[in-house]
């Protein structure tokens, strides 16, 4: 099957700043949930997962003339090489280098607030009893997905939160499409465990 986004990916290749701004808006929030989990939550006093995120886009745009790749699931691949690379800085700047050391500090119970793409546009949800549920929910939802596997957890953000393709999602993680669709519905069968247990 042809990458939907073939065609974005390539004006973003060619230099049109308003398609690597379409693709890069389409992939922050998913850039933002894998910050989240490479991130360490110690180093997250000191760098949110959202600056992460600020700071690797921004060296994308800076660098887009290096990536060499066609399709969403390779420019994917790219960002996350760019993210892991933002990670390690921020682990040499605040670890081990004197004042900044971190192990110098208090430890602070950090909980940052994930932006979410699970709960259903519902339109009845509007009370504050109706909000307060949908938000229960979400959350329900997110620590489950917190639980999984790594790659567990990055198959169901690549399915359910950008909407890829099972080939798609393959490059992504490096495997067949059945290899994905496969590791997708162990994840989803763990998911509904873990949400029936807490009812």
């Amino acid at each position: 099957m042809d990458d939907p986004w073939s065609g974005t990916v390539a004006a973003a290749c060619e230099g049109s700043r308003a398609a690597q701004g379409r693709l890069f808006a389409d992939l922050r929030k998913y850039l933002r949930s894998r910050a989240g989990v490479v991130l360490d939550r110690e180093l997250q006093v000191k760098v949110s997962p959202s600056d992460l995120v600020q700071e690797t886009l921004m060296e994308a745009y800076r660098a887009f003339d290096k990536f060499e790749g066609k399709t969403r699931g390779e420019l994917i691949l790219w960002l996350q090489g760019i993210l892991k690379n933002q990670v390690k800085m921020a682990h040499r700047r605040y670890r081990g280098t004197g004042k900044r050391d971190m192990r110098r500090e208090e430890r602070v119970d950090y909980r940052g607030s994930r932006a979410s793409r699970w709960s259903p546009v519902d339109g009845a949800a509007t009370t504050p009893s109706g909000q307060m549920h949908k938000n229960e929910q979400v959350e329900r939802l997110e620590r489950a997905i917190a639980k999984l596997p790594p790659r567990q957890e990055q198959v169901v953000r690549l399915r359910n939160e950008l909407r890829l393709t099972f080939e798609e999602a393959g490059k992504v993680l490096g495997c067949s499409a059945g290899a994905a669709e496969k590791l997708w519905t162990r994840a989803v069968d763990r998911l509904t465990r873990e949400l029936n247990d807490e009812k």
